[in-house]
């Protein structure tokens, strides 16, 4: 995809395509809102009278809690409360990784009924007899989106108590040669040391999350939630058209 320049003078980026690197925090935070209107639509065209399968109700929890935690996330990084913020990056591609597991099962309807009853689904196996663990479930999106890998990795370290939050109450300046000038510890929600726009990173990996899930789920609702039980090829439906967000 080509980058593009968005200045004051330019248009916004559009909110259902991946933003550039450079986009204003203004921009990145209306796109975020924007992506997540698009979950919404997509989860209401599918509440209707039609038999409600396990499928479905498995894909409307999917998208009932990709709103919930984009919208939280979108709290915390207004409140500049990035301990809060970041560990729900790590939640919201933990739902788009049970999403595909869904995908992935051997028998999609008992998979989704299992899991409604409280199965786990990192000890549940896939189609070929594989146990669906984290690792598993990153390792087979990154084949198609390598930046997978990184955000599971970086903000994994966000869930559990670790180094990351002990350093969170440490400022530290230097005077480049190692020996420190100055030191405070600073406790507080807040990231006094982070503006708005520091954020815009994480938003736009939200936001692409959102643009993934969004795809995701309308393939789930057209192709797997059929009360026949029956699954269309996905170029029956798609065609060889690739309408998934690119890395």
């Amino acid at each position: 995809m080509d980058r593009v320049k968005y200045g004051a003078h330019l248009a916004a980026p559009d909110a259902r395509l991946p933003m550039p690197e450079n986009v204003s925090y203004v921009d990145a935070l209306a796109a975020l809102i924007a992506s997540e209107d698009l979950i919404r639509k997509t989860c209401q065209e599918h509440m209707s009278p039609k038999a409600i399968t396990s499928a479905c109700l498995f894909g409307f929890g999917v998208g009932n809690r990709a709103l919930a935690v984009s919208s939280g996330f979108r709290t915390m990084v207004e409140q500049q409360n990035s301990l809060c913020a970041l560990p729900l990056v790590r939640m919201h591609l933990d739902t788009l990784l049970r999403l595909y597991a869904g995908f992935w099962a051997a028998n999609h309807q008992s998979f989704c009924h299992e899991v409604l009853m409280g199965a786990q689904i990192n000890r549940m196996k896939d189609a070929d007899g594989h146990k669906m663990t984290d690792k598993f479930l990153v390792d087979k999106l990154t084949t198609r989106n390598p930046w997978v890998e990184d955000v599971y990795k970086q903000t994994s370290g966000y869930i559990h108590f670790s180094g990351r939050h002990i350093r969170s109450v440490m400022r530290m300046e230097d005077l480049g040669s190692g020996d420190i000038l100055h030191g405070q510890l600073v406790i507080g929600p807040k990231d006094y040391d982070r503006q708005q726009e520091d954020f815009c990173e994480s938003i736009r990996c939200v936001h692409h999350l959102n643009l993934i899930l969004d795809f995701a789920l309308k393939d789930w609702f057209i192709r797997m939630c059929r009360p026949d039980g029956h699954i269309p090829d996905a170029t029956e439906i798609w065609g060889d058209y690739e309408q998934q967000p690119e890395s």
